[in-house]
């Protein structure tokens, strides 16, 4: 039998109604009184001789040995434990003699304090529960009133520990969190300096503990390195996908050790925190997607500015074009580059990766493209000082492919260097067949040492050239079939009296009957140019 903790007769009977019923019990040679397991009276008739009165508190000892179901009888007082539960919390106690030598008075009114206590504490124990339930409750709203609505992530654990120590006592405490599992780290914490570095101690012990890592505990036996505490309260904050970390609160030795009421609380705060603590990352990683889109969208919008709007308008000649990022930047590009000397430079690249770095590295390509070659009378003089140039600038083994030419419509000639680009496509009209432009050196920006070969041809009435990046023959369809070369003749024979624009849409047409849904893996860039036939 143990002393009530927290159970004490004054939480469970009246005084004033006890010395009441007492004194309305009491026979003028019987004396009534309940003491406390301490011995000190709580309730007691007039009739008692100060020295019977004194000896009361030589009880305590006779009380808390017993195993509360026996009467005690000694010195001539008749001790009656009283028990909440098996808690013994004080003693009804008779003295003086009876003519019948037994007391049925004293026994049912043993039998009725028990009674009141049972309901008293009955009562205590509902309204226990009933604010046990409010603080719940009240901490549910608190919680859906600040960290439900949070998406900072930086803010949330230091809410989460302010709202857990408002309704849960603690000397220190932390939040830990971590990235999928793993590198757990403190976010937030509170206590004296040297509380919370030796609670940071217990987390690391805490966290290396499988059993905790989808249920709370209270814990009491600690490492012993963590001497400030007598008891840590652990919450794990896990949702159904992964576990994110959890809640340590701590209290040092000496004071009450944590409850299952306390454990209820911080799990359903914990599981609350989990929830804003995932929501807040998905908001996060939204805005970050977001912030790629737009950052994306803009490096679209200059890429696309460095792509011709217009195609050149020279009379006997006739161009069209078309360029398509897979991305929403890309490495391919083309360039209509206009000289003093009245001849036109073409030009069409592939940068040897994709996306941002590709992009960034054809943007590289163009302007060193222009300026190398307008300051040079021949395109392969231009090619070779580009080349010295992008092997300099060049970073992480990018080059690129290049075909570059210069159109002089006066003379109907086009002299050409191929850097390693797939050959453009040259119908001679009066033959009705397809020539390919075939490689004069090696792709851009690979050796600084580089010397490039130049070609010309004689374009006849009727004559067209197409330019085109590998996006064109490698595009795929369901079956994974290559569109290829022999498709795109094939095309070109089939519109080569078109325009160069009816040309570039039936091409585009085709590619897209080929293809189907399957989005494009490369980037696709055109250029048809075409000396008119009456001209």
């Amino acid at each position: 039998m143990k002393a009530g903790e927290n159970i004490t007769l004054p939480r469970l009977l009246e005084r004033r109604e006890m010395t009441s019923l007492l004194q309305a019990l009491a026979a003028p040679d019987i004396r009534l009184a309940l003491i406390r397991i301490d011995g000190d009276i709580f309730a007691i008739t007039d009739n008692w001789a100060p020295a019977d009165r004194t000896g009361l508190a030589d009880l305590s000892g006779l009380m808390n040995a017993s195993n509360g179901s026996q009467t005690i009888h000694a010195n001539g007082y008749r001790v009656y434990p009283l028990l909440a539960g098996t808690n013994l919390v004080g003693a009804l106690v008779g003295h003086g003699p009876s003519p019948r030598g037994d007391f049925p008075l004293e026994h049912a009114l043993h039998q009725t304090l028990q009674t009141l206590i049972a309901q008293s504490q009955g009562k205590r124990e509902m309204a226990s529960e009933a604010l046990e339930r409010y603080r719940e409750i009240n901490l549910m709203y608190r919680v859906s009133e600040t960290i439900g609505v949070s998406l900072d992530p930086d803010a949330i654990p230091q809410m989460v520990l302010e709202e857990g120590n408002h309704v849960i006592h603690a000397d220190a405490g932390l939040v830990l969190l971590s990235q999928a599992g793993v590198n757990s780290e403190i976010k937030s914490s509170f206590g004296a300096p040297e509380h919370a570095a030796a609670l940071a101690d217990v987390a690391r012990f805490v966290s290396e503990m499988p059993a905790l890592v989808d249920r709370p505990a209270i814990l009491t036996e600690l490492p012993t390195d963590a001497p400030p505490f007598g008891a840590v309260l652990w919450a794990p904050l896990k949702t159904k996908e992964q576990a994110l970390g959890g809640v340590l609160l701590g209290r040092l030795q000496g004071q009450e050790v944590f409850t299952a009421s306390d454990e209820k609380l911080l799990m359903s705060l914990a599981r609350q925190a989990a929830v804003a603590v995932e929501n807040s990352r998905l908001h996060q990683a939204v805005l970050e997607r977001e912030r790629l889109k737009r950052e994306l969208q803009l490096a679209h919008d200059v890429q696309a500015s460095l792509i011709p709007r217009e195609v050149p308008q020279i009379a006997g000649w006739d161009f069209a074009a078309h360029w398509q990022p897979a991305r929403e930047v890309g490495g391919d590009y083309y360039d209509f580059i206009e000289r003093d000397d009245g001849q036109l430079g073409l030009a069409i690249a592939d940068v040897s990766d994709k996306g941002m770095h590709a992009a960034l590295f054809m943007a590289l390509t163009r302007s060193t493209l222009r300026a190398s070659t307008l300051a040079a009378p021949k395109p392969a003089q231009g090619l070779i000082r580009a080349n010295r140039l992008l092997c300099a600038d060049s970073t992480g083994g990018m080059f690129v492919t290049l075909f570059y030419s210069q159109l002089d419509p006066a003379a109907h000639k086009m002299v050409y260097v191929n850097a390693g680009h797939n050959p453009p496509l040259l119908y001679r009209a009066a033959k009705k067949n397809l020539v390919e432009l075939t490689r004069t050196g090696i792709m851009v920006g690979f050796d600084d040492t580089y010397r490039y070969q130049q070609r010309s041809v004689q374009l006849q009435r009727g004559d067209f050239v197409l330019f085109y990046t590998d996006g064109v023959t490698e595009s795929i369809n369901a079956q994974e079939e290559q569109f290829g070369e022999e498709r795109l003749q094939r095309v070109l024979l089939d519109h080569c009296t078109e325009s160069p624009a009816e040309i570039l849409r039936a091409l585009k047409q085709a590619l897209g009957d080929f293809t189907g849904d399957i989005p494009p893996f490369d980037d696709v860039t055109i250029v048809v140019v075409k000396r008119l036939a009456g001209r």
